[in-house]
């Protein structure tokens, strides 16, 4: 069973913990899970066709201020012949606009003691590790803010469904992410004035220019499944064992790269997904009933009862805080949002699936204000969205009690899992640093016997607009993903 050291790590709470599982625990070299560090750092730069634009001031502090400034291009139809300028609406106007990125603090520490090291066996590892573990943790979270820029942001033409489809509620389970649907979002993002990135160079020096396709392996799964990209590969693709479909990876489409992001279901207490497929575990067992009640994450009666951490801060309804000065207004969102809770493979109603219409979301639960049953009293419900109890696609699928575990996805009202893809193109966003940047400290109390650890940064993220206040650099496609493993059906229509 796994052992939780609680913050401050002193030797009084390790006390609780059996010798045997200390050492089984924190042997030398103790394994530590696989950890998404700052997905976007590969992508920086400081040239105009970077994906992620830098800036660096070391000037700025808290709640400062970086300035862009942004003109637009000559379109008028100039002079011919012996035409003069004579009006002022003859000559060219200087269509120049400008934007801020308010850049912050971000911190966060560790603590612990000399006996903690002492009782753990672990003499200098902490001191070692403790510093790694928060620059993983600013990696993720800078990571996470620049996602959910880009989801909440944009402007309407940054959005499009796939397939063509006008809302969420109109996909299916055929509206995958797919060739044509990369394609058709790569035309819509040249027609808006974005270009295309520096990918890299030739042999010979030459740039070479691409769209950027960012997709989690949900989105990559529903594209490998697509008989036209199949097709490409095995036809177009280079041939012998370094074809696609014999090596792995993604291919490019037409020219877009496809760039896998990987979301980890790790096993520490915090959101699992990504803010492009947001998911979660139950910590609190659902039973059958007629009244409202709260969804509440972290896999555990333990991670459930923690309730700072936010769990389902990517879920639709959330407040979400970029910035103290700088908060997601959720009034724009619509009213409710769905959730499918989907049982583990073992226990009672093993594999089986429920459905739940939501209303509130403060990241750490989310409230559940109609549930499907097989009679109508109070918030249970026989449809909800237009899912009706155990028919269709549906039938011997139901149930309306889950365990401690079970897996939580978003859903459209058609019970459709969906998530994001996104494509980026040169300038898709500014980062800027200001005086620190993972800046890492200690500080010791009691002669040495408590250490702090500390992380501190001063940055902030903003989508690159142009003088009509649009966001050329990036679009989002919402589709339908298919979670491998979860006995979710896949004809829904």
């Amino acid at each position: 069973m796994a052992q939780t050291i609680q913050s401050p790590n002193t030797g009084t709470t390790l006390a609780t913990m059996s010798p045997d599982a200390q050492r089984k625990l924190w042997k030398k070299g103790a394994d530590v899970f696989e950890q998404t560090h700052d997905f976007f750092m590969q992508m920086e730069g400081k040239s105009a066709r970077s994906i992620i634009i830098t800036e660096t001031d070391t000037s700025k502090g808290r709640g400062q201020k970086i300035t862009f400034t942004t003109k637009s291009g000559f379109y008028s139809e100039g002079r011919m012949g012996e035409e003069l300028f004579e009006d002022k609406e003859d000559f060219e106007e200087l269509l120049i606009n400008d934007y801020e990125m308010t850049v912050d603090f971000l911190r966060n520490a560790s603590r612990w003691t000399a006996r903690t090291e002492e009782w753990m066996g672990m003499r200098g590892e902490l001191k070692n590790g403790i510093p790694a573990q928060l620059g993983e943790w600013m990696g993720r979270i800078k990571t996470e803010r620049l996602f959910m820029m880009f989801q909440k942001k944009g402007s309407g033409e940054n959005y499009v469904f796939a397939n063509g489809k006008g809302s969420v509620d109109d996909l299916v389970s055929a509206d995958l992410l797919t060739y044509d649907n990369i394609v058709s979002m790569g035309t819509q993002m040249k027609t808006m004035g974005g270009k295309a990135a520096l990918a890299g160079k030739m042999s010979n020096g030459i740039p070479i220019f691409r769209q950027c396709v960012v997709a989690t392996t949900a989105a990559v799964f529903g594209l490998k499944m697509d008989s036209t990209y199949r097709q490409m590969i095995r036809e177009g693709g280079q041939r012998g064992d370094i074809n696609y479909l014999f090596k792995g990876g993604v291919a490019d489409v037409d020219g877009h790269v496809i760039k896998e992001y990987v979301p980890i279901d790790h096993d520490g207490d915090g959101p699992v997904g990504s803010p492009l497929n947001p998911k979660a575990f139950l910590g609190e067992a659902i039973t059958a009933g007629t009244t409202t009640f709260d969804i509440k994450g972290g896999g555990s009666a333990v991670a459930a009862a923690k309730t700072k951490i936010k769990y389902f801060k990517w879920f639709p309804r959330f407040s979400y805080k970029w910035l103290p000065s700088d908060v997601y207004d959720i009034s724009g969102d619509a009213a409710t949002f769905y959730v499918l809770v989907v049982n583990p493979p073992s226990g009672t109603d093993a594999n089986k699936i429920g459905m739940y219409e939501c209303t509130t979301n403060d990241g750490n639960k989310i409230t559940v204000s109609k549930r499907l049953g097989s009679a109508t009293a109070g918030i249970r419900n026989t449809t909800v969205g237009s899912v009706t109890w155990d028919t269709g696609v549906w039938s011997g699928k139901h149930t309306d009690q889950h365990p401690i575990g079970a897996t939580i996805v978003l859903c459209n009202g058609k019970g459709q899992p969906y998530g994001d893809t996104l494509m980026l193109g040169a300038g898709a966003a500014y980062r800027g640093y200001g005086k620190y940047r993972n800046s890492r400290s200690n500080q010791s109390h009691e002669g040495g016997f408590v250490t702090d650890t500390f992380i501190t940064s001063v940055f902030g993220q903003e989508p690159r607009r142009d003088t009509k206040d649009r966001c050329p650099g990036f679009m989002r496609l919402r589709h339908a993903v298919q979670y491998p493993g979860l006995p979710i059906p896949n004809n829904i229509t």
